[in-house]
């Protein structure tokens, strides 16, 4: 199974924006680069309330406009070398007000392994009285 490296949260606001930059790393594990194992790769931000106050409900939020990297294509590990992430994003300050009072946001990253994909093929059509 592919592993996450620390996961580093940077958050500068700029007015009305906050400029987003998230960074990590992906290693894939030796089945991984033997078997070409896909994954689907996503990094978002989350409202963390999972700690304890009055306020908050103890459920983690999704942040507006939060997800900061998905691409269409899957990851794939070739070697043993880790892969370097640093995403950055711009967003508008307002979506990171996620509670009342202090926000507490983290950035998530999920690596999730992709089933395997079935590839068919048909020959030309014969006809004839057989």
């Amino acid at each position: 199974m592919a592993l996450i490296g620390p996961v580093s949260l940077s958050v500068v606001t700029n007015v009305a924006n906050a400029n987003i930059t998230v960074t990590y790393s992906l290693t894939g594990s030796a089945f991984d680069i033997a078997s070409g194992q896909p994954y689907k790769e996503v990094c978002r931000l989350i409202g963390d309330d999972t700690d304890i106050v009055p306020a908050e409900d103890n459920v983690d939020d999704v942040i507006p406009n939060g997800v900061i990297f998905a691409p269409f294509f899957p990851v794939v590990f070739t070697n043993a070398l880790p892969v370097n992430r640093t995403h950055t994003k711009t967003i508008a300050k307002a979506d990171l007000n996620e509670d009342v009072g202090l926000d507490e946001i983290r950035a998530a990253v999920t690596l999730t392994p992709q089933p395997p994909v079935a590839v068919f093929r048909e020959s030309n059509q014969v006809t004839g009285n057989f």
